[in-house]
């Protein structure tokens, strides 16, 4: 509990009984039971200084009878009591009565309304309220309009009225003796809201088919803001809406039956037979209780008064701000979040946040770690106040050691004073008693073991939730115009820091309950500080990770340092060089330098494995600049550059002449010496290499099939065959590459065939004339050339019957040709006859239009419409034609 008001003893054993009170502003009005009123100032109280009450004014003789009820309505400076039945007007300055509802007899309570304004053109402005009188079981409503209460309406109750109060302009909550009603004094409407079922010395409590059994007490109830209505019976009470149906689950449970109830917000006020009680009216909390001999009246709203038969108590609010500090002082939380809630602050947002953290940070303390990180997290909480609670091996230099309970080994209850209540405190256990406002830094708790793991969970539960808003903002503020204005802001600084904080101390939670996740955090953008994550990870010797680190910030000579260091340990995981060229496959040529650098002892150690830096499949690997890497491979092993080349020749098709005349040049020239085969394929399969440059580096007395390969590239088709006739004397060779080079003209210099035919039968530099190989080079291949040619360089002493072969083959070959072309011949004019025969059909063909022509898709006449006509004869509108030819058979 804590302190809600101030009680000040207002008036002290009056010599007379008080028989009602209310209170307007500083004046406190008391009605007596012997008919006296007496007006008393009521001073605030100063610094120490007590309550001052002053008796301003007294009128022994303002009533005959006991003044058994007091109302004032300021507006129309009115004041009201009921006395021996009746009830009295009085002016409020002069206290002269003004009029008595003399049409009232037996009255035993009345109600006034709020005060309304009038909007009737003709009394605009003028000040109206009601007023609800109780006669025994009849109702009477006054209207107060042109300065007295006038248009009585009467209604019939059917049980007596014993409490009544106003809860909107037209409508009165009755309290009767075994019920109560709503009745809207406009329609007369009535709706019960609860009854009581008697039974013999006892009744029962009943509401929506529910009885609570009890004595049958006064009813009471009470107005709340928001248009609800308090109900109370015996020690329970429930708030209804106007429409008489509960607002509210729970129900308010009084530690004992009120006597009188009131309300001053946010408080509800209920004497009870041993005291008086202070609750929360949204959380029904008790808040406060006070002693207050033999209180029997409630004067409720802003002056709240408790009166006896001869004493009267000012319960004076404490601020707000206060109320809320004691209960936060007292770690009542959900309480202070309420009141905060219900009152008007200053910066009320501010102080919800406060109040929040700090329960967040108590709930932390007691080990509720899920319950305060939900509410760091619904409150954006900065990161660094969170981590700020957990041990070094997490927080690091934020670390701010956690006093908690000191524990005191006690077998007796103890008693400390605090703020001037008595306190006690529970002994758990083992019978050691905490005292919580005693705390004891040398016997803090220190979380560790299963109870630092279930903290740890909920912190990286907070942290995913703040890294994924965190990379929203950043990846928003990289991608957007205003980067580099957020960066001199300083406002991205902030949140780089932030992420940073963040994502380090992820890594350090997953290392304590898992540290498997400690990689796939690093192999992801991350903002982990490279110096404090490295010193923990080479610490558990982490050296998979600690190279995904030093990749992720762009430290690839320190991850690359870190890899030869462990590539050339004679034992562990990651020995070899696996894994430096891995991780050079994928630096780029942004990092090439520093790619050839690190590629030189891998290829010392494992040569194979390290040519996988240059020609393994993949995108960073293709891009490498290559002249640069040829250089690197001719200084390091010319065997790597021959390889090298061959995989941007053969694998990656690179057309540059360069590369192809170096692999020839520099590369096969040189290593194949026996078997050319390799060199003759790649000679004859490109066509990217310069063959004049290669000629010139070939050697005169050797690669006789390769110099005629180039020869052939540029032309030289007789040089190529002597090759082929002298040096290689491979009848077989000449004669496929005749076929191969052939070109079918009608110049014999340009013809193959005849060229070699020249070196068979015509050679220079004292060449015998080869004509066996001429011969059956007419046999085989003499439809190839003009025979009139060949005859001609024939020698005259050749026998006829040694060219029967050729003659033979050549007169087929002319029959065939001649015959071929006899059946094109006639084919083309069997073409002919049926294009000639198709076009007469078409020229033939006829459409008449004439008035009664319609058009089969519209309908409509064709008239001198433009028209289409379609193969199968059917005329049509041409704009017409689409649709038609959508859903129709347009063929012939």
């Amino acid at each position: 509990m804590y302190n809600a008001f101030n009680v000040s003893l207002a008036l002290d054993k009056l010599p007379y009984k008080i028989e009602s009170i209310f209170a307007l502003g500083r004046e406190l009005f008391i009605g007596t039971s012997t008919g006296a009123l007496y007006v008393y100032e009521v001073k605030e109280p100063l610094g120490d200084e007590g309550l001052k009450v002053d008796l301003k004014e007294a009128f022994k003789n303002f009533s005959k009878k006991p003044i058994e009820q007091l109302d004032i309505i300021k507006e129309i400076d009115v004041l009201i009591s009921l006395s021996d039945g009746h009830i009295n007007i009085y002016d409020l300055n002069t206290f002269e009565l003004k009029r008595q509802l003399s049409n009232i007899r037996g009255a035993n309570i009345f109600a006034t309304s709020h005060v309304e304004t009038s909007e009737d053109e003709s009394s605009y402005g003028i000040p109206i309220t009601r007023l609800a009188v109780g006669v025994k079981k009849k109702l009477f409503v006054f209207t107060w309009r042109d300065l007295e209460f006038t248009d009585t309406k009467e209604y019939l109750i059917h049980d007596r009225i014993k409490t009544m109060v106003w809860v909107s302009d037209d409508k009165v909550c009755l309290g009767l003796t075994n019920e109560y009603n709503l009745i809207n004094v406009d329609s007369g409407e009535k709706i019960e809201i609860m009854t009581l079922n008697n039974a013999p010395g006892a009744a029962s409590f009943s509401y929506m088919g529910m009885s609570i059994g009890s004595k049958i007490n006064k009813p009471l109830l009470t107005r709340l803001p928001n248009n609800e209505i308090l109900l109370v019976k015996d020690n329970e009470s429930i708030i209804v809406g106007l429409d008489g149906k509960p607002t509210r689950k729970a129900e308010i449970d009084w530690s004992g039956t009120p006597e009188e109830i009131g309300y001053s917000h946010p408080y509800l006020i209920a004497i009870l037979p041993k005291n008086v009680e202070v609750r929360n009216i949204i959380t029904q909390t008790l808040v406060q209780t006070d002693e207050l001999p033999q209180a029997r009246l409630i004067n409720q709203g802003k002056y709240l008064y408790v009166a006896s038969n001869g004493n009267a108590w000012r319960f004076i609010p404490l601020s707000f701000e206060r109320q809320i500090d004691q209960l936060v002082e007292q770690n009542e939380f959900e309480e202070a979040l309420s009141l905060t809630r219900q009152t008007l602050l200053d910066d009320k947002d501010a102080k919800l946040r406060e109040i929040l953290g700090l329960r967040a940070h108590y709930l932390f303390r007691q080990n509720e770690f899920d319950k305060a990180i939900t509410i760091f997290q619904d409150l954006d909480a900065d990161p660094a106040e969170v981590v700020a609670l957990y041990p070094p091996s997490i927080s690091g230099a934020l670390y701010k050691p956690i006093q908690r309970p000191k524990i005191i080994k006690s077998s007796d209850e103890i008693k400390f004073k605090d703020n001037e209540q008595d306190s006690l405190v529970e002994m758990n256990d083992d019978q050691e008693v905490v005292l919580e406002n005693e705390i004891d830094a040398e016997n803090s708790e220190v979380l560790e073991g299963k109870l630092l793991e279930e903290a740890v969970h909920t912190l990286i539960k907070f942290l995913t939730d703040r890294r994924q808003k965190l990379f929203k903002v950043l990846n928003y503020n990289q991608g957007s115009q205003s980067f580099q204005t957020n960066l001199v802001n300083g406002d991205l600084n902030h949140f780089l820091k932030l992420a940073e904080l963040v994502d380090t101390t992820l890594l350090k939670s997953y290392m304590v309950i898992n540290d498997a996740l400690v990689g796939p955090l690093l192999r992801v953008n991350n903002y982990c500080n490279v110096e404090e994550v490295e010193g923990l990870l080479l610490e558990r010797k982490k050296y998979r990770e600690l190279k995904d680190l030093y990749h992720g910030k762009g430290l690839h000579r320190k991850s690359l340092e870190l890899l030869k260091k462990l590539g050339q340990s004679s034992e562990g995981p990651m020995t070899g060089t696996f894994h430096t060229v891995y991780y050079l496959q994928r630096l780029g040529s942004e990092n090439f330098d520093l790619l050839l650098e690190f590629a030189t002892w891998v290829l010392q150690t494992n040569p194979d494995e390290g040519m996988e830096i240059f020609i393994d499949d993949h995108p960073e690997v293709e891009n490498l600049p290559r002249d640069k890497v040829l250089k690197y491979l001719e200084d390091i092993s010319y065997d790597l550059c021959i390889k090298y080349l061959e995989h941007i020749i053969y694998e990656l098709k690179d057309r540059t002449p360069d590369y192809h005349n170096k692999l020839v040049i520099d590369s096969l020239l040189e290593e194949i010496k026996d078997t050319n085969r390799s060199l003759l394929k790649f000679l004859d399969d490109s066509t990217f290499y310069k063959a004049e440059k290669i000629l010139g580096r070939l050697p005169l007395d050797d690669f006789y099939e390769a110099r005629a390969i180039l020869l052939s590239r540029i032309g030289q088709h007789d040089q190529a065959l002597i090759i082929y006739v002298h040096k290689l004397k491979s009848e077989k060779l000449a004669e496929e590459y005749c076929i191969k080079n052939y070109i079918e003209t009608d110049d014999p210099t340009k013809n193959v065939f005849i060229s070699l035919l020249k070196i068979y039968l015509r050679p220079n530099n004292g060449e015998k004339i080869m004509l066996d190989p001429a011969i059956r080079l007419l046999s085989r291949h003499g439809s190839y050339v003009n025979a009139s040619d060949a005859l001609n360089m024939l020698p005259h002493t050749t026998k006829v019957s040694e060219l029967s072969q050729f003659v033979e083959r050549y007169i087929r070959e002319n029959n065939r040709n001649r015959n071929m072309n006899k059946i094109v011949k006639n084919l083309l004019l069997a073409d002919k006859r049926q294009v000639e025969e198709q076009l007469m059909f078409y020229r033939s063909r006829r459409v008449k239009i004439d008035e009664d022509k319609m058009c089969p898709q519209c309908t409509r006449r064709i008239g001198h419409s433009v028209f289409a006509v379609f193969p199968n004869g059917v005329v049509v509108h041409y704009h017409c034609k689409e649709k038609y030819s959508l859903s129709h058979d347009t063929t012939i």
